[in-house]
């Protein structure tokens, strides 16, 4: 089931320094940590796509991978490049280490984001804007961010407009403590 209008992007341009290796592709429960990610995406949003460096491991996969276009701009430069090859008027970016994402959800947020620059979750006050539907307008915005040396992806929010999904609306599809639960050291993915 596709949702019109918006394309899936992984981000898995991060250099896993905490993790110690690849965690893209760390095994985890039987297979590599971002197949995960694209199975549960790939049931509500097509098409999917990935955003890192070095494609050729991700081949396996059978999705396009494209290149951060601002290399060295961390997690915030992968969505901008997200949004940038996107063929849609929005794009829903997912962090490559988030194994329990739930479809749900992704359906109300994709929903929701019409009339939007942002649809993002907001817990406890702390958004999480790797699980987030973000409109072509917000390219400009960024890219002043960007230049002006911004790391923090949220850094541009005030300038558009954002859509909080509240931990009470997320609560109706997952449990908020562990949808966006993501693994950055060896010891979380093996003590599942």
């Amino acid at each position: 089931m596709g949702q019109e209008g918006i394309s899936a992007f992984i981000i898995a341009g991060g250099e896993s320094r905490r993790f110690g290796e690849d965690k893209a592709l760390f095994r985890y429960r039987g297979r590599p940590l971002i197949e995960h990610v694209v199975k549960i995406v790939g049931t509500v949003i097509s098409p999917v796509s990935i955003v890192a460096d070095k494609a050729e491991r991700f081949g396996f996969l059978g999705l396009p991978c494209y290149p951060d276009i601002l290399p060295g701009t961390g997690s915030f430069g992968g969505v901008y490049s997200a949004l940038l090859y996107a063929g849609t008027g929005r794009a829903f970016v997912f962090a490559c280490d988030m194994p329990e994402l739930n479809p749900g959800l992704i359906q109300f947020m994709a929903a929701e984001s019409g009339g939007f620059d942002v649809t993002v979750p907001e817990v406890g006050g702390a958004y999480e804007p790797l699980h987030a539907v973000y409109a072509k307008s917000c390219l400009g915005p960024m890219e002043a961010s960007l230049r002006g040396d911004q790391r923090r992806i949220i850094s541009f929010f005030s300038e558009v407009s954002v859509r909080s999904v509240s931990a009470e609306e997320i609560r109706r599809f997952a449990d908020p403590a562990r949808v966006f639960r993501n693994i950055n050291y060896r010891h979380e993915a093996l003590d599942d």
